[in-house]
């Protein structure tokens, strides 16, 4: 990052790279393949082109009102409105969630492109942070959420900055009393996370990432115990990925 208010080069581009392959993701669908469980408890695919939807204008709202100085809740309505929306939209046949979905993430991105530095360093409510931070974010949900929405998508295609990126975000999880170790076989990637009974897991830079944010791996992991541990809960925010 050459600026601290200013995304990292090139942030904006993955996150629109991440639009448009969701949106590609429902190329050819039809209304029952949006019906179709996911792997998310409770969720089809509809419920999570809802949330998809429903975030990008969320965060959109976090900047447009931070222009204005104000901080507003994440989702209008907060927690309650968040879940009811994606229970309502659901339902709704495949068209109008990718016209929903293509708006809300144009809007976003719309928004973003008119941001100084200096608006770029206003607070939000999101993570109590500012919007700066509302970018990555976009990033883990449109990343993360294509890998739930389609089996032919999966972490190995995600590119490996964000695979990156994931697992610094997601460090959080280390459960307490663990020193994990994370080495990567397939990139000079090794860190250790935590404190306390040391373990290691090994496995490709993306396989890491996939099973930090709680998703099926392409590869197998290795373990110097005899079970991968238990993580902790996703990191704390007003919206995150589940």
């Amino acid at each position: 990052m050459t600026d601290a208010q200013t995304p990292p080069q090139g942030l904006l581009e993955q996150v629109s790279r991440a639009h448009a392959r969701v949106l590609g993701l429902l190329d050819g669908r039809d209304d029952g393949w949006v019906r179709a469980d996911t792997a998310l408890p409770g969720w089809t695919r509809g419920h999570v082109l809802k949330h998809l939807a429903d975030n990008a204008r969320a965060l959109d709202r976090q900047a447009r009102f931070a222009l204005q100085g104000r901080l507003v809740d994440v989702y209008d309505g907060g927690p309650a409105g968040r879940d009811l929306s994606i229970e309502q939209g659901a339902s709704l046949p495949l068209a109008r969630l990718r016209e929903e979905l293509e708006s809300a993430q144009q809007d976003l991105e719309d928004t973003w492109a008119l941001l100084t530095a200096e608006d770029w360093g206003r607070p939000v409510s999101f993570r109590n942070a500012t919007v700066l931070d509302t970018v990555p974010a976009r990033w883990r949900e449109a990343e993360i959420h294509a890998v739930d929405l389609a089996p032919g998508c999966r972490p190995r295609d995600w590119p490996l900055p964000f695979a990156l990126h994931a697992l610094d975000f997601l460090s959080a999880r280390v459960p307490e009393g663990v020193r994990l170790v994370l080495r990567a076989t397939d990139h000079d990637f090794a860190e250790a996370l935590g404190t306390g009974a040391t373990v290691e897991v090994s496995g490709t830079v993306r396989d890491l990432a996939a099973w930090m944010a709680g998703r099926s791996t392409d590869g197998p992991l290795h373990t110097s115990a005899g079970e991968l541990p238990e993580l902790g809960p996703w990191p704390a925010a007003s919206a995150p990925a589940r």
